[in-house]
Formats: structure tokens, sequence, C-alpha cells
């Protein structure tokens, strides 16, 4: 009779074990995820802080974390995760009553991106681990990768030529508006600078002399399109890269510069233009929009994009072109482009063992690096 009583009394304790686990396992039960840091740069490392709380007396003695992130984000402790399209992680604890656990979880930012924690799930289970609970956690955390910065013997040189043209020609542009004075007629004036009233007074030929202004802007224009056969997305964010080194170090010169790409926000949908600006958080915003880039659904078509931008005038503008793609296509809006007169630069970074297929490269003003040494270099 004893037997039964122990028999009875054991189940009575799985029931009311399990009907209580069911009703109030997720009572006072928080959980959270949240980045350590709001950016970084690719190839640093960063941490996931992942924090358990059970306010109630009831224990949990086993409880399953579970979330995806991107697999751009590579954590050294993989736990029992997996890695498909996404990186799928879980994690157990146990939690006794009215404990916290708190894990840092480090990872390094493998690639360039927008990432954001939306949500996690808690698995718990009871006493004797054979009934499992789901409930569901809002994780709303976002981490800013920026491109990381590359150089290379042929970028730094391309790059120091660049920007001398540049430093050079901000003090080598004539103000249309303002004049210092004026001097007799040369063969290579054009009729349009021609004093008639000096002319008139002086019974010669006399031009103004217009004062010299500082150059207005740098565009920089990125064509993040691989037309290739074979796809090689590591050229594209080379282009990203450089395009970020570069406009960092003309905004230390106190230069105003624009960017333009083709390629889609993730949160707006819409292409990348950063308007001319020098200001204190213009390198922040557009390493922001930089990151924000995807690449997944394809770009927009450059030259219809940016008909407007490239159709600008700009004799007190440098542009910089970056572009992988050697499409036929592109090479005619260089060419639209070049007609118009403007000074300009296409670098496109390659691999030694690829060829360019680009036609007339010196009149395109093409610069081809080498995208291994500038990869190796990373």
């Amino acid at each position: 009779m004893l037997i039964i009583w122990i028999v009875f009394g054991a189940v009575f304790l799985f029931y009311l074990q399990k009907w209580i686990y069911g009703h109030y396992w997720e009572k006072d039960l928080s959980a959270e995820l949240s980045f350590s840091r709001e950016s970084a740069v690719e190839g640093e490392v960063c941490q996931l802080s992942e924090r358990v709380e059970n306010g109630k007396l009831l224990p949990l003695p086993m409880l399953k974390v579970k979330f995806q992130v991107s697999r751009k984000l590579r954590f050294s402790d993989e736990g029992d995760g997996a890695v498909t399209d996404k990186y799928y992680r879980n994690d157990i604890l146990s939690l006794g009553p009215r404990q916290r656990v708190i894990r840092t979880i480090p990872f390094v930012c493998g690639a360039r991106g927008y990432f954001r924690l939306r949500e996690m799930d808690l698995v718990a289970a009871d006493l004797f681990l054979t009934r499992e609970m789901i409930s569901s956690a809002t994780a709303d955390s976002t981490l800013y990768v920026y491109p990381a910065p590359v150089s290379g013997v042929e970028l730094d040189s391309a790059l120091q030529k660049l920007n001398g043209e540049i430093l050079a020609k901000r003090h080598m542009l004539e103000d249309p508006f303002e004049y210092r004075g004026i001097r007799e007629y040369a063969p290579y004036d054009e009729m349009k600078t021609i004093n008639w009233k000096a002319t008139a007074r002086t019974g010669d030929l006399m031009v103004n002399i217009r004062n010299y202004t500082s150059l207005r802007a740098v565009r920089i224009f990125l064509n993040l399109a691989d037309t290739g056969i074979l796809k090689n997305e590591q050229l594209v964010e080379l282009c990203i890269s450089i395009a970020a080194r570069f406009a960092g170090e003309l905004l230390e010169q106190g230069i105003r510069v624009a960017v333009y790409a083709n390629g889609e926000d993730v949160l707006t949908g819409d292409p990348m233009k950063m308007q001319p600006s020098a200001g204190p958080g213009h390198m922040e915003s557009i390493n922001r929009a930089f990151a924000r880039i995807s690449l997944e659904e394809g770009v927009y078509p450059f030259g219809e994009l940016f008909r407007g931008e490239l159709e600008e005038e700009g004799k007190d503008m440098a542009t910089l072109f970056l572009s992988v793609d050697r499409s036929p296509e592109f090479q005619e809006d260089i060419r639209t482009f070049a007609r118009m007169g403007t000074d300009f630069t296409w670098m496109c970074p390659l691999f030694p063992r690829m060829e360019s297929h680009v036609e007339e490269e010196e009149a395109l003003h093409f610069i081809r690096l080498d995208a291994e040494e500038m990869l190796n270099g990373k």
C-alpha cells in the first residue's frame, strides 16, 4: 500500500510541477540582447551582451536562448549555433530563483554592413526536462560596421597624385564674379573676357583679370554593379573602402566631399546620395551610409540614376569614379562625361589575372589598381 501511495505522490508531484511550469515559467522572466557598441570598423572585435533574469522563486533548470544574426559577424565561441545563410545561435542556461545571468560573447566584424537584432526565442523546460515551453522576446539593438581602410603601393600613389592635383586646383580656379584688374589681350583669351569700356578708353583690347576661388567640392561616384560572368563581391567592396579612405583624407583637409553610389539603402530603399559638405559629422554620415548599402538585390542603373549629377557644371569640382564594372554601357557613360571637358579619374581595382577590357584607357583616365595587394594588406 505504501508503494502505491509513493507512486501516486510521485505522479501527483510530476503533474503538479508540470502545471506550475506551464502557467508560471514566463512570470518575471526577462531577456535582453545588445551590441557593446553602435559602430565599428570591419575587422574589429566587438561584443554581444546576453542578459537573462529570473525574478521569481520558481527555478528554471534549463533555459535556451535562441537568436539569429548575420553570418558576417563571426563568433569565436559558436556554442550550439549553426551557420547557413545566417548564424543561428542556441545558448543553454540554468537559472535559480531570482538569479540574473549576463554573458559577454565576443565576435569579429567580418564585413561592412548594418546589423540589427530584432527578437529572440526563449525555450524553458520543467524540473524533469520532459516538456518544453516556448516564448519570444523583443531585442532591438543595431550595429554599423564601416568599411575597413585599404592601402597598397598603386593605390597610395594614385591617391597622392589625385590629392595633389586637387590641392593645386583649389587655388587655380577663376571666379567669374570677382575681378582684380585688367590687362592687354592675348591670343589665348576668350572674347567674353574682353572689357569693352577699357578697350574704348585705351584704344587697345583689354581683358578682365579674375580672382581665384577655391575648389567647391570633390565628387566620388561609385558604380557598384558587377556585370561580369563570374561575380566578385570583393572587388566591389574594395571600391567602397577606397571611397571611404579618400573621403576621410579630403575632409581632414577641409575639402567638401560628395558621395554617390547606386546601391540600395537597407533602411530607405534609396540610392546613396551624400551632398557636398565638410562639416562635423559628415564622415560619420558617409560611413553609416556605406554600412547600410546592400548588394543582395542588385543595384540601380548608374547612368540613368546619376544623369542629373553628371550633367552638372563641374569646372570647380574634381570627380572620381570607382567601378569594377567595365561594361560598354558604363564606358559610354564615362565618355559622355569626358566630352563635357571636366577633369576626372576612373579607378578600378582588379586582380592581376583579369583583363581590363577598357578601350582608350587614356581618354577615359582609367587607373588600374592591384586588388590582390590591397586585400592582403587589410
